[in-house]
């Protein structure tokens, strides 16, 4: 879903939908776990944002499918062939999964993707393995509720 980051990019992708490269401008792994972590706790769907310099990335994580839109960040008004809109039968868990292992696996990049902010490297790496830690233990907690026989209202 989020390639290794490089130079303060990461690629975007879900099953069937484009790539999307994804500035430092938003410091992905920190805000992307704080979205996820509370989409699961409450089990409502959430939104993550990434800059395309130019243009902004929204992903619109519901239960059964993710929802991508593509904007100008400008402030008038679009017109609708200004919005690029995709979709992916990836589910909410199946989300969360993804981000836990890209997080995870490539979190000394992530640690350093933001370098505009005077941080502890340290401290920084602290708080991204206790929200990987939380992120873990609700995608355990929460599976079931996307089970076969599962709907919500």
């Amino acid at each position: 879903m989020l390639t290794r980051p490089e130079n303060g990019w990461t690629g975007f992708s879900l099953e069937g939908t484009s790539t999307y490269g994804l500035s430092y401008l938003d410091d992905i792994a920190f805000e992307w776990l704080d979205q996820a972590i509370h989409g699961l706790e409450t089990l409502s769907p959430f939104c993550v944002k990434g800059f395309l310099e130019p243009n902004r990335m929204l992903c619109v994580v519901s239960y059964w499918n993710c929802h991508i839109i593509v904007e100008n960040d400008e402030r008038y008004p679009l017109k609708k062939e200004q919005i690029r809109n995709e979709y992916s039968h990836t589910s909410m868990i199946e989300f969360c999964k993804y981000l836990y292992n890209d997080v995870y696996d490539y979190r000394d990049g992530w640690i350093s993707f933001v370098d505009y902010v005077d941080a502890d490297p340290q401290k920084k790496e602290q708080q991204l393995l206790q929200r990987l830690e939380r992120l873990k233990a609700l995608i355990v907690q929460r599976e079931e509720c996307f089970g076969e026989d599962r709907c919500f209202l």
